[in-house]
């Protein structure tokens, strides 16, 4: 195996998963593994009826929005930030002409 590279086991609700990951990526892995428990164990206690599965598709969902929430964010960020570029650069441009 790669030596930057190593397997490790995540525990996410009641699954576990055996993966190889970049060892700089190890930190940050254990810490989305660390928040889909606790809001898995949370969602857990506030829904009771539930099977496990379920509330980790719930738990599942709310990180996928997230993510998409944020791809958004950003997309709108860039085309303000390349606005923002342009109207700079043609501003510039009449003053050095």
């Amino acid at each position: 195996m790669d030596p930057e590279k190593q397997r490790l086991t995540l525990h996410i609700g009641s699954h576990s998963i055996v993966t190889t990951i970049r060892r700089k990526d190890e930190e940050n892995l254990k810490r989305v593994e660390s928040e889909l428990n606790n809001l898995w164990n949370q969602w857990r206690v506030m829904n009771p009826s539930k099977e496990d599965d379920e509330v980790l598709a719930m738990v599942a969902f709310q990180f996928a929005k997230l993510y998409y929430d944020t791809v958004e964010i950003n997309r709108k960020r860039e085309d303000e930030l390349l606005k923002f570029i342009k109207e700079y650069e043609k501003k510039l441009n009449d003053v050095i002409i």
